[in-house]
Parts: C-alpha cells; sequence; structure tokens
C-alpha cells in the first residue's frame, strides 16, 4: 500500500484496520516506539503464528518496518506513512484507552517496553538520530514531568486536577494548581467532592501562579488550563516554555447556582470523574512523547475527550 495508493483508495487502510487483531497492533505501536513480536504475542494473547500472519500483512501494505536485534524480531510503525493515517490510528488509540480493556493493555505495553528499553530503544538509530536533527533529546524513563494546572480561582477544577493526577501518576508526574484570583479559598464541596472520590484533601489549598514563578519554584513541563475564562487570557510566560493545553470542564460553581434542585456536589463529583478520564490519558503518554511537540495536540486531544 503505497503514499499513492492511500491518497487515491482510502479505502484500503480501512480495509487493513478492519480486523480486530490488526488494528490493535497498530494502535499498539502508535503508542509505543518499537515493540517485539513476543510482547505483541503476549499484549494480545495470541498465538506467534496469528501475529505474525497479521504483520505480514501489515507490512506487504507498509504500514509497519521491521528491524532486528539478535534473534529479536522488531516492529514499529513506519514512518513514511502519511500524517492523516498516523492521525486517525492516534485518535483511534485515544479513543480505545477510554475502555478497561484499552486502559489495560496500553498500561502493560507501556511496562513491557520501560522493562526492555535497552533492547527496544537501540534497535535502530533512526528515532534518536532524528531527535538530534530537530533538538529533541530522548527523555530518560526515569523522568518526572511537572503539571501545573490553572483555573481562576483555585478552587475546584484545578485542586482536584492535581490530587487525581498525583494519584494515578505513579512517580511519573508531580501535579500543582494555582489560581489567577489573589485572597481565593478552596470550595467546600470540592473537599466533599474529594473525599467521596477517596482522594485525599490535606493537601488542597488556593493558591495564586505568581509563587510558581519565583526563581525557586519547580519548573514546570506541561501547564494545562481547565477553565473556558483563562482560555484567551493572558497567562504568565513560564520559565523554560512548558507545553501548555486547555481542558475545558464546566464549572461545578456555576452549575450548582443554575440547578440549586440538585444536590451541590454532584456537580464536583462530575467534573471529577471529568478530569479523571483525561488525567489517565494523560499519564499513559511515552515520555518521549511529551518531549515533542505532538504532545501539544494530543493534550488538546484529550480536553475534547468525554467519560
Amino acid at each position: 500500500m503505497t503514499r499513492t495508493t492511500l491518497h487515491e483508495h482510502p479505502e484500503a487502510l480501512f480495509a487493513a484496520l478492519s480486523d480486530e487483531t490488526r488494528l490493535r497492533i497498530l494502535m499498539l505501536l502508535e503508542s509505543e516506539r518499537r515493540l517485539c513480536v513476543c510482547h505483541l504475542q503476549s499484549l494480545l494473547d495470541k498465538p506467534q503464528s496469528t501475529i505474525s500472519r497479521h504483520i505480514g500483512t501489515l507490512k506487504e501494505q507498509d504500514l509497519l518496518s521491521q528491524t532486528q536485534k539478535g534473534t529479536s524480531n522488531l516492529y514499529a510503525l513506519n514512518q513514511q506513512i502519511p500524517l492523516w493515517v498516523r492521525e486517525i490510528l492516534r485518535l483511534s488509540r485515544i479513543s480505545w484507552s477510554l475502555s478497561n480493556e484499552g486502559f489495560r493493555m496500553l498500561k502493560q505495553a507501556r511496562a513491557l517496553y520501560q522493562e526492555n528499553i535497552e533492547l527496544l530503544q537501540d534497535a535502530n538509530q533512526t528515532d534518536e538520530k532524528a531527535d538530534q536533527k530537530t533538538g529533541e533529546a530522548a527523555t530518560p524513563s526515569n523522568k518526572v514531568f511537572n503539571v501545573l494546572f490553572l483555573c481562576v480561582s483555585n478552587s475546584a477544577r484545578s485542586i482536584m486536577a492535581e490530587a487525581l493526577l498525583n494519584r494515578w501518576s505513579n512517580g511519573r508526574f508531580r501535579a500543582f494548581s494555582a489560581g489567577q484570583k489573589k485572597d481565593s479559598s478552596v470550595n467546600p464541596n470540592t473537599l466533599k467532592a474529594l473525599k467521596m472520590l477517596q482522594l485525599p484533601t490535606e493537601q488542597a489549598a488556593s493558591k495564586h501562579w505568581s509563587i510558581f514563578l519565583e526563581p525557586d519554584a519547580p519548573k514546570m513541563d506541561l501547564v494545562i488550563t481547565v477553565c473556558d475564562t483563562l482560555l484567551n487570557e493572558a497567562c504568565p510566560a513560564w520559565p523554560g516554555r512548558p507545553i501548555t493545553a486547555h481542558w475545558g470542564v464546566p464549572d461545578p460553581v456555576r452549575l450548582m447556582a443554575d440547578h440549586p434542585e440538585r444536590d451541590a456536589v454532584s456537580f464536583f463529583i462530575e467534573a471529577g470523574r471529568l478530569l479523571e478520564t483525561r488525567v489517565k490519558l494523560l499519564t499513559q503518554l511515552p515520555d518521549y512523547a511529551i518531549e515533542k511537540i505532538r504532545a501539544r495536540d494530543e493534550l488538546s486531544a484529550i480536553g475534547l475527550m468525554s467519560e
């Protein structure tokens, strides 16, 4: 399946994706830079003959590339496939990761990649050379990413996002939150929602974003706004030029005022569950993807996802 064939006959791609096993192989390889055939066999719980047959089909259609290290056959997405094909696979993988099966399998794939990083990362220097040309160094597997969640008052959504990411980070992320307004306080319903979501409340405190501009403040890798009010506002020029994204979440305080007949805490719970979905998606991003410019699109896409 050449590039010309894909442009002239896009239906050929969807014929390739119509098989469940082939689609899962492509989504796993869209998530991780490279995997061994044995890893795919383990993840998909299929006989090696089945995996090899589907890999052969995908190679014939120029969707996969193969390298070999020792006796291991390693596979990756073909870097020459058109961008629109990569986007279809990326968005399919994001949607799949919202399911229990997808979340579990992608998490296992991440663990396999990290456990075998020497084998998988050193198999072919193409990726590393490409990173050097673009000035993007490969990220060490022990990198901890600092994430700052912003809201106007830092009283509800950003507080919950901070607690959720620290819960699901597995040590890969360290979350903070702050707001535009000074002298704000955490909404009491936020604390109730945190308890109902089984999240700690001890660290919940409203902070002005100026504290993260201090010389000794932790440098942020990602800055994510969670309220629409800040979307078009001028935010500070954060040190280190972190990746920025917007995850708009309905304001539970406003919804509470608009619907006095409902239990106020329920709106905070709903905001928390929506943020939890997005936080889980964030934790699935490979380290190297966060360091690349495409992570901007990835984070923005997560902000459009719902439960």
